[in-house]
Protein backbone atom coordinates (compact mmCIF):
# COMPACT_ATOMS: atom_id res chain seq x y z
CA UNK A 1 0.00 0.00 0.00
CA UNK A 2 1.29 3.27 -0.96
CA UNK A 3 1.26 6.42 0.72
CA UNK A 4 2.27 8.75 -2.19
CA UNK A 5 -0.59 11.75 -2.90
CA UNK A 6 -2.45 11.75 -5.88
CA UNK A 7 -2.99 15.10 -7.68
CA UNK A 8 -6.20 15.33 -5.71
CA UNK A 9 -6.06 17.86 -2.67
CA UNK A 10 -7.41 16.07 0.57
CA UNK A 11 -7.54 19.94 1.86
CA UNK A 12 -9.97 20.93 -1.06
CA UNK A 13 -12.26 17.54 -0.11
CA UNK A 14 -11.83 18.35 3.80
CA UNK A 15 -13.02 21.68 2.96
CA UNK A 16 -16.18 20.52 0.95
CA UNK A 17 -17.16 18.24 3.56
CA UNK A 18 -17.04 20.94 6.38
CA UNK A 19 -19.06 22.93 3.50
CA UNK A 20 -21.66 19.66 3.54
CA UNK A 21 -21.65 19.30 7.09
CA UNK A 22 -22.25 23.24 7.95
CA UNK A 23 -25.12 23.47 5.76
CA UNK A 24 -26.45 19.96 7.31
CA UNK A 25 -25.68 21.53 11.00
CA UNK A 26 -28.18 24.44 9.92
CA UNK A 27 -31.09 22.22 8.44
CA UNK A 28 -30.57 20.44 12.35
CA UNK A 29 -30.70 23.61 14.10
CA UNK A 30 -33.63 25.13 11.91
CA UNK A 31 -35.18 21.35 12.50
CA UNK A 32 -34.28 21.69 16.13
CA UNK A 33 -36.14 25.18 16.37
CA UNK A 34 -39.65 23.61 14.58
CA UNK A 35 -39.55 20.79 17.08
CA UNK A 36 -39.61 22.97 19.73
CA UNK A 37 -42.19 24.91 18.17
CA UNK A 38 -44.21 22.01 17.61
CA UNK A 39 -43.11 21.27 21.66
CA UNK A 40 -44.53 24.50 22.68
CA UNK A 41 -47.98 23.98 20.45
CA UNK A 42 -48.24 20.66 22.30
CA UNK A 43 -48.12 22.28 25.76
CA UNK A 44 -50.38 24.84 24.81
CA UNK A 45 -53.02 22.30 23.58
CA UNK A 46 -52.51 20.13 26.55
CA UNK A 47 -53.47 23.60 28.96
CA UNK A 48 -56.66 24.18 27.02
CA UNK A 49 -57.57 20.89 27.22
CA UNK A 50 -57.29 20.79 30.96
CA UNK A 51 -59.46 23.87 31.00
CA UNK A 52 -61.90 21.98 29.22
CA UNK A 53 -62.26 19.58 31.78
CA UNK A 54 -62.73 21.52 34.20
CA UNK A 55 -65.41 23.46 32.38
CA UNK A 56 -67.44 21.31 30.61
CA UNK A 57 -69.41 23.05 27.94
CA UNK A 58 -66.60 25.37 27.13
CA UNK A 59 -64.60 22.50 26.84
CA UNK A 60 -65.32 20.90 23.74
CA UNK A 61 -64.31 24.08 22.23
CA UNK A 62 -60.86 24.46 23.84
CA UNK A 63 -59.85 21.08 23.19
CA UNK A 64 -61.17 21.56 19.37
CA UNK A 65 -58.57 24.48 20.00
CA UNK A 66 -56.57 22.34 21.45
CA UNK A 67 -56.73 19.43 19.03
CA UNK A 68 -55.87 22.54 16.35
CA UNK A 69 -52.47 22.71 17.94
CA UNK A 70 -51.49 19.61 18.01
CA UNK A 71 -52.41 19.28 14.57
CA UNK A 72 -49.69 22.49 13.59
CA UNK A 73 -47.30 21.08 16.34
CA UNK A 74 -47.67 17.63 14.45
CA UNK A 75 -46.94 19.71 10.94
CA UNK A 76 -44.15 21.30 12.25
CA UNK A 77 -42.30 18.31 13.70
CA UNK A 78 -43.39 16.80 10.68
CA UNK A 79 -41.11 19.51 8.48
CA UNK A 80 -38.44 19.39 11.07
CA UNK A 81 -38.17 16.00 10.46
CA UNK A 82 -37.66 16.64 6.64
CA UNK A 83 -34.62 18.76 7.80
CA UNK A 84 -33.08 16.26 10.10
CA UNK A 85 -33.63 13.97 6.93
CA UNK A 86 -31.67 16.57 5.11
CA UNK A 87 -29.51 17.13 7.68
CA UNK A 88 -28.26 13.42 7.47
CA UNK A 89 -28.11 13.18 3.87
CA UNK A 90 -25.79 16.11 3.57
CA UNK A 91 -23.53 14.87 6.18
CA UNK A 92 -23.64 11.06 5.00
CA UNK A 93 -22.68 12.61 1.40
CA UNK A 94 -19.82 14.90 2.75
CA UNK A 95 -18.53 12.00 5.10
CA UNK A 96 -19.03 9.67 1.91
CA UNK A 97 -16.61 12.11 -0.13
CA UNK A 98 -14.07 12.48 2.41
CA UNK A 99 -13.90 8.48 2.45
CA UNK A 100 -13.67 8.58 -1.26
CA UNK A 101 -11.08 11.31 -1.50
CA UNK A 102 -8.78 9.50 1.00
CA UNK A 103 -8.88 6.16 -1.03
CA UNK A 104 -7.85 8.17 -4.04
CA UNK A 105 -5.20 9.54 -2.93
CA UNK A 106 -3.56 6.97 -0.39
CA UNK A 107 -5.63 3.90 -0.78
CA UNK A 108 -7.11 1.50 2.01
CA UNK A 109 -4.83 3.32 4.81
CA UNK A 110 -6.27 3.70 8.78
CA UNK A 111 -7.68 7.34 9.81
CA UNK A 112 -8.81 8.05 13.48
CA UNK A 113 -11.68 10.30 14.68
CA UNK A 114 -10.94 12.50 17.97
CA UNK A 115 -13.38 14.31 19.70
CA UNK A 116 -12.42 17.85 20.45
CA UNK A 117 -14.43 19.05 23.53
CA UNK A 118 -13.73 22.60 22.83
CA UNK A 119 -14.81 22.87 18.77
CA UNK A 120 -17.87 20.63 20.04
CA UNK A 121 -16.76 18.44 16.89
CA UNK A 122 -14.26 15.82 15.56
CA UNK A 123 -10.92 16.66 14.01
CA UNK A 124 -10.06 13.75 11.64
CA UNK A 125 -6.26 12.21 11.95
CA UNK A 126 -4.74 9.76 8.93
CA UNK A 127 -2.33 7.31 9.42
CA UNK A 128 0.10 9.48 7.10
CA UNK A 129 0.06 11.81 10.62
CA UNK A 130 -1.77 14.60 8.31
CA UNK A 131 -4.79 15.92 10.78
CA UNK A 132 -7.79 17.48 9.66
CA UNK A 133 -9.69 20.00 11.49
CA UNK A 134 -13.34 21.41 11.57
Amino acid sequence: MSMEKKNLSLDFIWRNRLQLRAAGDKLQIAGDKLWAEGYKLRAAGNKLRAAGDNLRAAGNKLQAEGDGLWAAGDRLQADGNKLRAESDKLQADGDKLWAEGILEVYGNIKLEWIWVLEKNNYDCKLETGEIFSC
